[in-house]
């Protein structure tokens, strides 16, 4: 007998769903209709920065702002790119480098209004996101006042932003090398109008690129032929101050906390990416659990919906499990985030734990999402493969969240570093569950204590490149610290029976997933490995049922979602665009 005695999730229902109810409803005509190139993309934003100023909608905490991405992300991967550049990346990097002069101030009123797109450049085209690489230069000429910005060569050029120019003004955000008096003193921001009604600036060329297939975004390549920006553009903060007459005086001496400080919304962003990927399954749940309830095939029992058969019911149930997991988890690092911010409302750094526990939740559920998103594809059938039911859209965008704000592999492989360097402290244990945590933990001991040793015996320290030949061990390192985050957030919620289910489930298949490894490096015995098979396959099916009404829970009708496959009837709903001929 179950010793969950609920039938329902009650206490979860308010925590999982897609944005809010207000949200949904002021932004509802805005995100209907799908995008088929990069204007209507375009269009659709402008209108959802209208309808942001014209509600007066409140993203000035980022938990209200990661609850725009997710009910904007079940709609248009290319809006919530757009929508994440704008308020994270363009607006987030000004403020927080605040205070504002005149001449920046002037173009943040317009980004904050509306009147202007944001548009973030650091990426170039020989470096990629390793953002220390960077070959932009901004150059100050003081006898000007004046800087010079320049794409030094080719191999400069920032690649891809969406700089096109169009109906709106785009305002960027530069990342260029400083250069003063021949001095180099590191990457710093520039606040940079690049075009105005469709006209660039002078000096500022920007090709775009080809379109990515199902995501229409304006994609394009820009630089910089000595495009000069006034005295005010730099954005210092408090890293250091440069008169006029061009004097530095360095006040934040270590490169590494002046990248920190100029990155921070960055990393900011990479929660943006895990929030709008989890919402992105959610909403391809709803979409094959409303099918497969109506598609009927001719089975054990006669003709039965899909859902009757195990492996469909179970698969699915898993994978609800995880979401709703990763989830209320993003939740709760959403509100962390928040607080940090709220507390140093400039020139703001990420700790190296905060930092780290961003790098491994956006990689921990960007990845268990496509995973979820290929998996409902499939249980649709051809069915999944069509636009108009969105899942196979959600596949291409999460492509795009796996890469944005950071390589999901590189981030792992920093994030192993840092547990490999003991920079990060162990979270206080619970007595909760210690028999499947407790599993993870020693796991995680024993991939420490094996790259450690490693790495002494060498000589060396350990490459943590992707061709390193320990790099699985890395990543995996990472990863599973990642869930015994996400599994200690659940457990702080020990009173409530509900969460207690799904962070039992939830451990159960992680390990599962991790059998192999763990018995390949003697955390667990061939029959200890069976006994968690076993248990596992017991508690999907005792509550594969219970947790799959909890799709209910994502709300996902409320934000607007509407396929043929999720509709009531979706014979009806062909026959209806068909006819009756």
């Amino acid at each position: 007998m179950s010793r969950y005695k609920t039938a329902k999730f009650e206490s979860l229902e308010s925590l999982l769903q897609i944005g809010n109810r207000q949200l949904s409803a002021q932004l509802a005509e805005v995100l209907q209709g799908d995008c088929t190139d990069v204007s209507s993309t375009i269009r659709k934003f402008v209108a959802l920065l209208d309808a942001v100023n014209d509600y007066n909608i409140d993203i000035g905490s980022f938990e209200n702002l990661a609850l725009l991405h997710e009910l904007v992300a079940v709609h248009d991967g290319a809006v919530v790119s757009m929508l994440s550049i704008h308020f994270n990346l363009a607006i987030g990097t000004i403020s927080n480098l605040a205070p504002l002069n005149p001449y920046v101030e002037n173009l943040y009123r317009q980004l904050t209004s509306g009147r202007a797109i944001g548009v973030y450049l650091a990426t170039e085209l020989a470096h990629g996101n390793n953002l220390v690489a960077l070959e932009t230069h901004a150059t100050y000429l003081p006898e000007k006042r004046l800087f010079l910005l320049n794409s030094e060569t080719e191999r400069a050029w920032k690649f891809m932003p969406n700089s096109s120019p169009c109906e709106r003004p785009k305002i960027a955000v530069v990342l260029a090398n400083l250069s003063v008096a021949g001095k180099r003193y590191g990457i710093f921001p520039f606040v940079v109008p690049l075009s105005s009604h469709g006209t660039m600036t002078k000096g500022v060329t920007i090709t775009p690129l080809g379109e990515k297939p199902g995501l229409y975004l304006d994609n394009a390549i820009t630089s910089f032929n000595q495009v000069e920006l006034p005295y005010e553009a730099l954005l210092a903060g408090d890293m250091l101050t440069l008169s006029r007459d061009g004097q530095v005086t360095v006040k934040m001496p270590k490169f590494r906390d002046r990248f920190a400080l100029v990155t921070s919304k960055i990393h900011s962003g990479k929660l943006c990416m895990a929030v709008s990927s989890v919402a992105a399954a959610k909403s391809a749940l709803h979409i094959t659990y409303r099918y497969a309830q109506q598609r009927k095939v001719h089975g054990y029992a006669g003709l039965m919906p899909v859902l009757n058969y195990q492996h469909i019911k179970e698969g699915l149930a898993w994978d609800t499990l995880s979401t709703v997991a990763h989830s209320l988890y993003l939740r709760m690092l959403g509100c962390k985030v928040s607080r940090a911010f709220e507390s140093e409302r400039e020139n703001f750094i990420f700790s190296d734990r905060l930092l780290a526990e961003l790098i491994v939740a956006k990689a921990l559920c960007t990845w268990r999402t496509q995973e979820v998103l290929v998996a409902c594809r499939e249980r649709c059938g051809a069915q999944g493969l069509f636009s108009d039911n969105k899942i196979v859209t959600y596949v291409i965008s999460n492509f795009g969240a796996i890469t944005a704000e950071g390589d999901n592999l590189v981030l792992s492989l920093k994030a192993g570093a840092l547990l490999l360097q003991d920079k990060l402290v162990p979270q206080q244990s619970t007595p909760l569950l210690q028999d499947l945590v407790g599993v993870l933990q020693s796991w995680m001991d024993c991939l420490i204590l094996k790259l450690n040793t490693l790495s002494t015996s060498s000589g060396r320290r350990i490459q943590l490149n992707v061709g390193d030949k320990y790099t699985d061990d890395v990543i995996a390192l990472s990863q599973v610290w990642a869930v015994i985050n996400v599994a200690t957030c659940l457990l702080e919620r020990q009173e409530d029976e509900d969460t207690m289910l799904v962070a039992e489930g939830y451990l159960l298949d992680s390990l599962f997933r991790a059998l192999r490894s763990l018995i390949s490096h003697g955390v667990l015995g061939s029959a200890e490995a069976q006994m968690i098979e076993a248990r596992r396959l017991e508690f999907i099916r005792q509550h594969a049922d219970r947790i799959n009404n909890l799709i209910e829970a994502f709300a996902v009708e409320q934000a607007n979602i509407q396929t043929p496959i999720s509709s009531d009837d979706y014979i009806q709903w062909y026959k209806n665009v068909h006819g009756d001929a």
